[in-house]
C-alpha cells in the first residue's frame, strides 16, 4: 500500500539534481495512475510525501556568512549563538538560517557536541547587552558545511538538518564553568547517576546499556564489545526501546488488575490501558536518551502498533511497520540516507517474518541465532575481525540483558534518583563481575574471524541469499540447513584462508629476518660493514625501494649520512633504542617501528592494496592505539599511498 509513496519519497532525496525535471514527470504519471485506479488513500499519502519533499528539500538553503577567527558568544541556556553583525551585509537575515551544531573540548579534554543552536545578531556596541548569564565568549576555529555526497561527518550534518558545524574554542576559565552547567533535567539526572554509581566497576557498561553513553569506556572496552558483536546491545537502539516497552506492558498489566470494575465496564480495554501507560513511558525514555534516532523510530513503530490495537484495526504487522517507516520519512525525509534507519527496520521485518507463526521457546532461541548470524554478515567489511564466539555470546547475553540486567538497572537508577541509595546496584555489580569476566576472556582467547580474507564479494552474496531464504521459509528444520550454510562460509576465512602472510618480518632470537612464506629472504646479520644491504623495499612491491631498511646489529652503523644518502624513510628496530638515536631519526624525519623479541609484522598483498598486521596489535586494530600500533597504521597508509 505504501510502497509507491515510499519509493517516491526515497527517490526525491537520492535523485541527482540534473534529473529532477524527469523525476517530477514520473511523479505526475504515478499520481494520474493512482487517480485512474481509484487508490485514493495511496494518492493522498503520495501527495503528502511530495509536499514534504518540496517544502524541505527543494527550497534554496541560506548562506552562512561566518568565517574562522570570528568572536561569538554561546548561550547554552537559550541555545543561541550571538554574533557581531556590524560588518555583514544588510541582506543577512539570521532568522532565515537554520540550526547549527557546535563542537568544543571540555576541561577534561573530551569532545562535546550540541545540536540545534540558532544564530542571533547584534551590533558590536550592543552585543554585551544581549548576553545572558550563561553565555560564554569563544573563538570560531573552523566551519564544516553539510554535504549529502560527502564523507559521513558531513552527511550526518545533512541528515540532522544542521546548517553548519562550528568548532569553538573557549578559555580555560570558561571551560571550568561550562563543565559545571547542567543544561537540562536530563543532564542533571545523568550527572547524579554518575556520582552515585561511578565507584562501581560495572557502571561503564550499565550506563551504555541503559542510556547509550559509552563515555566511560576505555579503548580496550570498545575493542572487546565490537569484536564480540555486542555494539548493538550497548548503543541505545530499538532493542532497548523494546525492553522499555516490555517493562511498560508489565506495569500496565498490574494497573489493569487493580482498576475498579466500574472503569473496566465503561468500555476501557487493556489496549487502552497499554496506550495510556506505555506511550508516555516511551516518550520519557526517548527524552532521557536525548532523542536518539533509533529510539524515536522504535517508539513510533510501537506507538502505531498500540494505536492500531486500541482502535481494533485489523492491520498486518508488515502494514504497521511500513506505515511507521513512511511516517518517519515524512517527518524527516533526509533520514533515508541514514544506514541505521534501514538496518533497524530490516531487523524488525526479519523478526516479524520469522516469529509471526509461533512464539515457542525453541523458535525464540532460533530467532536470536538468526539475528546474530545476520548481524555478523551485515557488518562484514565494516570491521577487520570479529570473534568466532560472537553468535554464542549474543545468544547468552541478550536474554540476560533483557530479563535481568536492563530492568534491574532501571530499578537501581530509580532507587538512586529518588531515595539516594545504591543497595540494589551493589548486588547487580557483584553479578556483573562474574558475567563480564568470561566475556572478556572470550574476546581475547578464542579465535578471530578476519573478514579481510574475503577478496571477493561472492561469499557475502551467498550469505545474504541464504539469510533471505532462511526468512522466506519458516520451518525450523530447513532453517538449520541455512544456518549451517552461512556458518560454513563465514568461518571459512579461519578454516581455509588462515593467516598466511605474503611477507613476514620477525624478531627471532634477537635477530630481524624477512620471510616469504617459509623462505628466508633477508637477515640483519647479512649486512656486514654495509648497512645498505638491509634495504627491503623491493620485497614490499614499493616504488621507493630504498625507503625501508632493517636496523643493523650495531645501531651506530645507522649514521645520519647513510640515511640521507639512501633516502631512508622507515627503519625497523628490534628494540626501542636510546633517546639519542630516536632524536636523530626524528630530526631527519625518519619514521621507525619496533618489532620486539618474538614479535612479527605480516604484510598481505591484495590487488592494489597492502594490509599490515603486527602481532602485538591483533587486539588493537580499532582503538587500542599504542605507539607501535599507530606506527603500523602509518606505515600501512604510506605503502598504500605510494602504490596509488
Amino acid at each position: 500500500m505504501l510502497l509507491s509513496s515510499l519509493s517516491i519519497l526515497m527517490g526525491a532525496i537520492l535523485v541527482p539534481s540534473d534529473y529532477l525535471w524527469v523525476y517530477s514527470t514520473h511523479i505526475i504519471l504515478v499520481c494520474l495512475y493512482l487517480i485512474w485506479s481509484k487508490r485514493l488513500i495511496v494518492l493522498f499519502l503520495t501527495l503528502l510525501s511530495f509536499i514534504s519533499i518540496i517544502s524541505s528539500e527543494l527550497l534554496p538553503a541560506p548562506s552562512l556568512l561566518l568565517q574562522a577567527g570570528s568572536v561569538v558568544f554561546v548561550d547554552f541556556e537559550r541555545k543561541s549563538l550571538i554574533v557581531n553583525q556590524d560588518q555583514s551585509s544588510n541582506e543577512w537575515d539570521l532568522s532565515e538560517i537554520g540550526p547549527v551544531s557546535i563542537v568544543y573540548f571540555s576541561g577534561k579534554g573530551q569532545r562535546q557536541r550540541q545540536d540545534n543552536f540558532y544564530l542571533t545578531g547584534s551590533g558590536k556596541a550592543s552585543i554585551h547587552e544581549s548576553r545572558s548569564n550563561l553565555s560564554y565568549r569563544g573563538e570560531l576555529k573552523s566551519i564544516l558545511l553539510p554535504d549529502k555526497n560527502g564523507p559521513w561527518w558531513q552527511k550526518q550534518l545533512y541528515v540532522k538538518r544542521q546548517v553548519a558545524q562550528l568548532t569553538i574554542q573557549f578559555s580555560d576559565k570558561d571551560l571550568s564553568s561550562i563543565d559545571q552547567v547542567h543544561f537540562s533535567f536530563r543532564d542533571e539526572l545523568l550527572t547524579k547517576l554518575d556520582m552515585m554509581f561511578g565507584a562501581f566497576n560495572s557502571w561503564r557498561f550499565s550506563k551504555a546499556l541503559l542510556l547509550g553513553q559509552n563515555d566511560l569506556w576505555s579503548e580496550r572496552d570498545t575493542w572487546v564489545i565490537r569484536t564480540l558483536g555486542l555494539a548493538h546491545l550497548f548503543v541505545v537502539s530499538g532493542l532497548h526501546t523494546g525492553f522499555m516497552f516490555a517493562i511498560g506492558c508489565l506495569v500496565s498489566r498490574a494497573v489493569w488488575r487493580l482498576l475498579p470494575n466500574q472503569i473496566m465496564l465503561s468500555g476501557l480495554t487493556r489496549w487502552h490501558c497499554d496506550a495510556i501507560i506505555v506511550m508516555p513511558l516511551l516518550l520519557a525514555y526517548a527524552y532521557i536518551t536525548n532523542w536518539g534516532e533509533p529510539v524515536v523510530r522504535a517508539s513510533i513503530m510501537l506507538s502505531v502498533y498500540l494505536c492500531s490495537r486500541m482502535l481494533t484495526l485489523k492491520v498486518s504487522p508488515y502494514g504497521i511497520i511500513t506505515f511507521a517507516l513512511w511516517l518517519v520519512l515524512l517527518i524527516n525525509p533526509r533520514a533515508v540516507l541514514s544506514p541505521g534507519l534501514w538496518l533497524s527496520f530490516s531487523m524488525v521485518y526479519l523478526l516479524i517474518g520469522y516469529c509471526q507463526t509461533s512464539a515457542k521457546l525453541s523458535r525464540l532461541l532460533m530467532v536470536q541465532v538468526m539475528l546474530s548470524t545476520a548481524s555478523m554478515v551485515l557488518i562484514l567489511g565494516w570491521q577487520e575481525a570479529i570473534s568466532s564466539a560472537s553468535i554464542l555470546v549474543n545468544v547468552l547475553l541478550i536474554p540476560f540483558a533483557a530479563f535481568l540486567w536492563f530492568p534491574w538497572g532501571v530499578l537501581s537508577s530509580f532507587e538512586a534518583s529518588v531515595i539516594g541509595s545504591t543497595y540494589s546496584y551493589e548486588l547487580l555489580d557483584r553479578l556483573l563481575y562474574y558475567v563480564m569476566t568470561p566475556v572478556d576472556w572470550t574476546a581475547f582467547e578464542l579465535p578471530l574471524l578476519f573478514f579481510e580474507q574475503f577478496t571477493s564479494s561472492v561469499p557475502r552474496l551467498i550469505m545474504l541469499l541464504l539469510i533471505g531464504y532462511w526468512v522466506y521459509q519458516s520451518p525450523l528444520n530447513r532453517g538449520l540447513v541455512c544456518a549451517l550454510g552461512i556458518w560454513c562460509v563465514l568461518f571459512s576465512s579461519m578454516l581455509f584462508n588462515g593467516s598466511n602472510a605474503d611477507i613476514t618480518l620477525k624478531n627471532k632470537e634477537n635477530s630481524l629476518i624477512i620471510l616469504e612464506q617459509n623462505e628466508l629472504l633477508l637477515a640483519d646479520s647479512w649486512a656486514g660493514a654495509d648497512p645498505s644491504r638491509l634495504v627491503f623495499g623491493s620485497y614490499l612491491k614499493s616504488e621507493r625501494q630504498n625507503a625501508y631498511i632493517l636496523s643493523p646489529r650495531a645501531v651506530k652503523d645507522l649514521t645520519p649520512q647513510m640515511l640521507l644518502d639512501y633516502g631512508i624513510e622507515w627503519v625497523i628496530l628490534k628494540r626501542k633504542e636510546s633517546e639519542q638515536t630516536l632524536a636523530m631519526l626524528d630530526a631527519l624525519s625518519v619514521d621507525w617501528l619496533v618489532i620486539s623479541a618474538d614479535e612479527s609484522l605480516a604484510f598481505y598483498f591484495q590487488s592494489s592494496r597492502v594490509s599490515i598486521r603486527h602481532s602485538s596489535c591483533i587486539y588493537s586494530f580499532f582503538l587500542l592505539k599504542s605507539d607501535t600500533c599507530k606506527r603500523v597504521e602509518k606505515l600501512e597508509s604510506v605503502l598504500n599511498y605510494v602504490q596509488t
